[in-house]
This record gives C-alpha cells, sequence and structure tokens, in this order.
C-alpha cells in the first residue's frame, strides 16, 4: 500500500516534469534573437538567455569553430512541436540543436511564474 505523503510527492514531480529548458545555437546573434523575440511574443517561452560561447563540433568529417550564441529558453512540454516550427522557420543551419532539459525546481513559484508566462497558463 502507498501511504498519502509519497503519493503527493509523485504528483508534484510528474508537474515537475512538465517544464523544460531548450537550447539551440547560432553564429548569427540577430537570429537568436528573433527567434527569442518571436518566442516570447507569442508566449511560448517563459525567459530567453543569450550566452556568447566558443563552439566547436564535427560536421562532414571536419572540425569546425565558431562564436555562437546558445539561446536557453523556460517553457513548458506542451509548447515544444510549436516552438519547434517556429526556430525551424528562422534557423539557418542545415541541422540545428532542440535539445530539451526536465526542469526540476522544490520552488513552486519559480514553476508557477513559467505557468502565468506561458499562453493557456497551467495545463
Amino acid at each position: 500500500m502507498i501511504n498519502r505523503k509519497w503519493n503527493k510527492r509523485l504528483a508534484k514531480e510528474v508537474i515537475v516534469l512538465e517544464y523544460c529548458m531548450l537550447e539551440t545555437a547560432s553564429d548569427d546573434k540577430n537570429e537568436i534573437s528573433k527567434i527569442a523575440k518571436e518566442l516570447l511574443d507569442k508566449k511560448l517561452v517563459a525567459s530567453c538567455h543569450i550566452i556568447e560561447s566558443e563552439s566547436s563540433w564535427n560536421w562532414n568529417n571536419e572540425r569546425e569553430n565558431s562564436k555562437e550564441y546558445l539561446l536557453q529558453m523556460k517553457t513548458k512540454k506542451k509548447c515544444l512541436k510549436e516552438i519547434y516550427e517556429i526556430i525551424k522557420s528562422i534557423h539557418s543551419y542545415e541541422c540545428f540543436e532542440f535539445a530539451v532539459y526536465n526542469i526540476t525546481s522544490i520552488n513552486e513559484e519559480y514553476l508557477k511564474w513559467i505557468d502565468k508566462e506561458i499562453k493557456n497558463g497551467w495545463r
């Protein structure tokens, strides 16, 4: 038999898994800024962080190096498909990063803030 305290904790963990952080990157800061603005304007993300970085990767058996701009976005998983389509329509890379990370937090106010800022709110 499962006790009630465990059930409440499990329910909170399931809710927490609805939240995620996305990453994409580009060597064009204007392109990354355009993506961020579009997603914020459409209320598909609660926040965006643009971070300048030095990147290295393998592409077609060659080593590539470039200054890139990493875009981190906080959102909910229900928005991922729409976000992906918007990024795809703007991004210039043939194969762009679309990494998704679960957000877990015991700070319920932080999660409520994400809910408030995403279109259609919570759930």
